[in-house]
C-alpha cells in the first residue's frame, strides 16, 4: 500500500500474471489430451494416409502405363516402378506413425497393440496395390 491507503499498480498487476498462470497450468492439467486418445488418433491417421496412397496408386496407375506406352517403354516397368513408389510411401507412414508413438507416454502393450493394427493396415494396403498393378499389367499388356 501507498501514503494514500492505495495498492500500487505494479502490485495488481503482479497479482494479476501469478493468479493467470496458476490458472493456466490447472486448466492444463485437465484439458491436456490423454496420451491413450492420442496413440488412437496416431492409427487413425495412418489409416487414413494408407487409404490415400492406394487411392493415389489406384488414381494414376492407368496414367503411367499410358505415358510409358507413348514413350515407346515397357508399360509393366512403369507400373512396377510405380508401384515400388508407393511402397515406399506406405513405410514412410509406418516410420513415422512409430515415430509418434514412441513419443507418447503409453504402456508398451498398448504401442504394441497400435503398431499392430497400423502394420495390419499396412500390408492390406500393400496387397491392394500389388493385385492392382497385376490388374494394369495386364490390361497394358492386352491381355
Amino acid at each position: 500500500m501507498n501514503e494514500r491507503g492505495r495498492t500500487s499498480a505494479s502490485f495488481l498487476i503482479a497479482v494479476l500474471v501469478v493468479l493467470v498462470a496458476v490458472g493456466g497450468y490447472v486448466a492444463w492439467t485437465y484439458l491436456r489430451p490423454d496420451p491413450y486418445a492420442l496413440s488412437e488418433r496416431v492409427v487413425r491417421d495412418a489409416r487414413r494416409e494408407l487409404s490415400d496412397e492406394v487411392r493415389d496408386f489406384q488414381r494414376n496407375g492407368e496414367e503411367v502405363a499410358h505415358a510409358a506406352k507413348q514413350k515407346g517403354k515397357d508399360p509393366g516397368a512403369a507400373i512396377e516402378e510405380a508401384a515400388n513408389k508407393a511402397r515406399k510411401e506406405i513405410d514412410a507412414v509406418i516410420r513415422e506413425s512409430r515415430d509418434r508413438l514412441a513419443g507418447l507416454d503409453v504402456e508398451l502393450r498398448t504401442q504394441r497393440n497400435r503398431m499392430d493394427r497400423i502394420e495390419s493396415r499396412a500390408q492390406e494396403a500393400r496387397d491392394m496395390i500389388t493385385e492392382h498393378a497385376e490388374e494394369l499389367k495386364t490390361k497394358a499388356t492386352g491381355g
